[in-house]
């Protein structure tokens, strides 16, 4: 249940910041980052966004929001439709923060869940991938794709819970 204050204010800005964020996420997911000529490094940055804002504003993230970002993603990146959008729903659904404090402010518990969320988001797109008939799912970019993604999210979570512990009111907009 959000706080009396809170429900009084409108958070434009942190819907925008919300928005913006999901937009940009996807974009770079789209884009991947070549080191040499071989193996593209890019970390899930779309799951990495819904995870944390269904943490910080579960209001922002509803399963509907969830599933057309996983949709956006697989049209994006040319993955088969609607395995990025399942494997963020399950995940997302079973590792989301609960209760009234929502996500806490100290960094372990954050990006344990977040590990936990990730592993399972990337076994059940590999696993929905490889029942596609004629294409069996590569393993190799997934590995990848979840090493890059656990090395980069504590970073991206320290500056998130940071900037949450210097205002009583959460992340960005108030």
């Amino acid at each position: 249940m959000r706080r009396p204050n809170e429900r009084r204010r409108a958070p434009y800005w942190a819907a925008l910041g919300c928005v913006l964020s999901v937009i940009v996420a996807l974009l770079f997911q789209a884009a991947p980052t070549r080191l040499v000529e071989g193996i593209d490094i890019m970390p899930s940055l779309p799951l990495m966004v819904i995870f944390l804002w269904s943490g910080l504003r579960p209001y922002f993230m509803p399963p509907f929001a969830v599933f057309l970002i996983g949709l956006t993603q697989d049209l994006l990146t040319g993955a088969p439709m609607g395995v990025w959008a399942l494997s963020y729903l399950v995940s997302i659904a079973v590792f989301r923060f609960r209760g009234e404090e929502g996500m806490p402010r100290d960094l372990p518990p954050i990006v344990i869940r977040f590990t936990g969320t990730l592993l399972l988001a990337h076994t059940i797109a590999y696993v929905a991938g490889s029942l596609i008939p004629g294409n069996p799912a590569n393993l190799q970019p997934l590995i990848i794709e979840a090493v890059a993604s656990i090395l980069m999210f504590p970073l991206v979570a320290f500056l998130v819970v940071r900037n949450r512990r210097s205002s009583r009111s959460g992340f960005i907009g108030g």
